[in-house]
Formats: C-alpha cells, structure tokens, sequence
C-alpha cells in the first residue's frame, strides 16, 4: 500500500524541520548552517545516503556538498560505510549525541584552550623578561601586567580543566575555579 499524500507531506515537512533545526543549531556553534543541515539529514534517514543524495536533497553543489561531509566525517559526526560489493561511499550520521559533543568539544575546545595557553605563556614570558628589566613605573607596569597574565593562565587551565570534567577524565575541584576566578593579588612589583 502506497502512503497517502497527506502523510509524505507531513514527513516532508518533519524532515525539513528536523534539519532546519540542526542547521541553526550548527551556526550557533559556530559551524555552517550546511553541515547542521547536511548532519540533520543522515541523522534523520532510516539508511546511509551517498553524496549525490546529499547533494540532491540540501540542494547545494557537488563541491559543497564533498566538503561538507568530509568536514562531519573529520569531526567524527558522521560515518563513511559501504555496501558490500559495493564502490560508492555512503554516509550515516552518529546518532549517540554524547558521542557527538564530547568529540567536537574534545576536538575545536581543546585544540583553542591549549593555543590561547601558549600564547599566554609566551606573554608571561615577555612580561617576566620586561620586569627584570625595566624600572620604576615600566616594573610596575610590567607587574600588574604580569599577574593578569598568569591570572588568564590560570583561566586556560581551568577551561582545560573544566573540558576533562565534562568529558569524564577527571573529577570536579571546585577550588580550582574559584583560585583561577579570583582578582589578581595587588603585590608590589
């Protein structure tokens, strides 16, 4: 029995829903809107699709569409498979959310926590040189901007910190946030 027209409008409609969201949802974060969409989509198909499918259903062209998915399978939330006997690549998105967040977090977060910490730690670097050297009112200066500094180091770490706490990779300590939050000390330089 062939579905009546009313329903494969209404699962139309859920579809085009259901992505849509995941496309705001992806630009929230920071990603295209056409990788939300183009997740939403294999999320919500009962099989695999393969890239033209993709193509044809987001109506976007063959390079975006090939960028997009390599972009989900690099970010692990969407899955490459092949039929037996089979030469095309098909594509299934993660449909374990956690799985979905803690990779991306594990990933983008992780990989800009630890390069604002160096960065950081080569202004500390720059700053401890500056007050070995400097006098008066530049040792000073070089002070206060020192204990930020180590203050926004503390931050970093603490933003690492709270990543392995989400993650599972280690337990909460409370007295980390509060130290890494607190005003720099006014010490004399």
């Amino acid at each position: 029995m062939a579905p009546s027209p009313g329903s494969q409008n209404d699962l139309l409609a859920a579809r085009t829903l259901g992505m849509e969201t995941c496309g705001r949802i992806a630009a929230f974060w920071g990603f295209t809107r056409t990788m939300g969409r183009a997740f939403g989509l294999l999320y919500l198909s009962p099989q695999p699709l393969s890239r033209a499918d993709v193509q044809e259903q987001l109506h976007i062209s063959v390079g975006s569409a090939s960028m997009t998915l390599s972009a989900l399978v690099r970010w692990g939330v969407v899955k490459k498979v092949r039929e037996e006997g089979k030469r095309l690549d098909l594509y299934e998105a993660e449909t374990d959310f956690w799985k979905v967040i803690s990779g991306v977090l594990n990933e983008r977060e992780r990989k800009e926590i630890r390069a604002a910490s160096g960065l950081v730690e080569k202004a500390c670097h720059h700053a401890r040189a500056a007050k070995k050297q400097a006098k008066s009112t530049a040792k000073q200066e070089a002070g206060v901007m020192l204990d930020r500094l180590e203050q926004l180091a503390a931050v970093c770490s603490v933003g690492e910190t709270m990543l392995d706490m989400l993650l599972g990779n280690t337990d909460l300590d409370l007295s980390a946030f509060r130290d890494a939050l607190a005003a720099p000390s006014s010490k004399p330089p």
